[in-house]
């Protein structure tokens, strides 16, 4: 009875290990040359959809999802990055949820490289030229940049579109910043598809 027991411990431990387990780049020690020239959706997304992040990457329950299938949630990855920050400086903290999760040290080189150049996102999205409405657009970005335990909907006030319109006035200011300002709760680091696209829906005059 002890041995099927401990079996059958050992066998949930490597299917629980599997399923948060997801890699979909590995990342090798960086040389001075590539951390002078860091990209965050080349060097700093993949260390957050590889490695022990898989749990974020697969569906799980009460995580912040960091992606989906082949769909990689940009602007909340990077959103994070006072996080990612906290964990390198000290690591006794950890990861915020629950496990000793840590970067490795090639990993903390290429995520404190990007924060110290302003934690930017170097993509460029293409022009916004099509309606841009809240429950199409807006909604969705909510939903995986603004919404977690320590955002909207859990310390911070839950926001629908009444709060948003009335709101306006703020949401500019923080869009127009890239969240370095405005953003009642503290400077945030918005990508460009996020402020592109509330900055479109709120010239359209924030169409619900």
């Amino acid at each position: 009875m002890n041995k099927l027991v401990i079996y059958l411990g050992v066998l949930s431990g490597i299917v629980l290990f599997a399923s948060c387990y997801n890699n979909k780049k590995d990342i090798s020690t960086p040389t001075a040359n590539s951390l002078a020239a860091i990209s965050f959706r080349d060097d700093v997304a993949p260390i957050m959809v590889s490695g022990a992040c898989g749990c974020h990457n697969n569906g799980g329950t009460g995580v912040v999802p960091f992606s989906h299938l082949d769909t990689i949630f940009y602007s909340t990855i990077q959103s994070r990055a006072g996080i990612y920050a906290a964990m390198i400086s000290n690591p006794s903290v950890g990861h915020p949820g629950e496990g000793g999760i840590f970067f490795t040290p090639a990993q903390a080189a290429v995520i404190s490289t990007w924060i110290s150049q302003g934690a930017k996102d170097n993509y460029v999205p293409p022009a916004i030229t099509g309606p841009v409405t809240y429950t199409t657009n807006i909604v969705p970005i909510y939903k995986s940049v603004c919404k977690g335990s320590a955002c909207h909907g859990g310390l911070g006030p839950n926001l629908d579109y009444n709060k948003m319109v009335a709101d306006k006035a703020i949401l500019s200011t923080m869009m127009a910043s890239s969240g370095a300002t405005g953003h009642p709760g503290g400077p945030l680091s918005l990508d460009a598809t996020t402020t592109s696209t509330f900055l479109a829906w709120i010239a359209q005059g924030m169409p619900q």
